[in-house]
């Protein structure tokens, strides 16, 4: 799955008006550019708007896009039948065991499929209706069926993210992410237990859609990063 680039953003001495130019710009490079490994650096954010995820923070941005495949992943599916079946073991369960049974049980349950087989395009997110009706998805649509599972359990949607970014060992992923008493959980593709944001440093974030909104991540000009494409960090000076 390709990811768009992510245009370097450089907040420095321009000002509120500067700011909100270079807000502006970013939004349109992320729609209409390829994808780079190439982190975002932020010198200076007012007011994050979104969680500060693996030590970064966030811009708004409205990536077009993503969004007819972020208005299908965002549907409600908690009254489909599959759904239903899906979560029934899970409805007595505590908050934390639902979030590592549904990890376990999409895995299962949705077997991996190409969007090229399934759906004859490069990528499409498919609503999480559609993935259960049809058995099968990919690393986007597992992750899209996890929230509305998530949700349909009773998560509010204000603590439910669809992550994009890049990880050193298993390249550009994407991933649920879940905040659970105040901490975010990771529930990735590989079928492993959940885990916190804190012990995933070789996880770099890029993009995070909400149900608040749309961010990119960035890191702050004093942080220390980790890439997976060698060079970038000094590309990036």
């Amino acid at each position: 799955m390709g990811h768009p680039l992510l245009v370097r953003a450089l907040l420095g001495g321009a000002g509120l008006a500067g700011c909100l130019t270079l807000l502006s710009g970013v939004a349109r490079g992320a729609d209409s550019a390829d994808l780079s490994q190439r982190p975002i650096i932020v010198t200076r954010v007012i007011q994050p708007l979104a969680p500060a995820l693996f030590g970064t923070v966030t811009l708004p941005i409205r990536p077009t896009r993503y969004l007819d495949d972020w208005e299908r992943a965002r549907r409600d599916a908690s009254n489909v039948p599959q759904m239903q079946s899906l979560i029934a073991p899970a409805r007595s369960l505590s908050r934390t065991q639902q979030v590592y049974y549904i990890q376990a049980a999409v895995q299962r349950a949705i077997r991996w499929r190409s969007d090229a087989t399934e759906w004859g395009r490069h990528d499409y997110w498919a609503s999480a209706q559609e993935t259960l009706q049809h058995g099968v998805g990919d690393m986007e649509d597992r992750a899209i069926v996890k929230m509305q599972a998530l949700r349909a359990l009773g998560f509010s949607t204000r603590d439910l993210f669809l992550t994009m970014g890049n990880d050193m060992v298993g390249g550009p992923i994407t991933v649920l992410i879940v905040r659970l008493d105040g901490n975010f959980y990771v529930l990735d593709d590989t079928g492993g237990a959940p885990y916190s944001t804190d012990r995933r440093p070789e996880f770099t974030p890029s993009l995070t859609f909400g149900y608040g909104g749309s961010w990119i991540h960035g890191y702050p000009a004093r942080t220390q990063f980790r890439t997976a494409t060698a060079g970038v960090a000094a590309a990036a000076r």
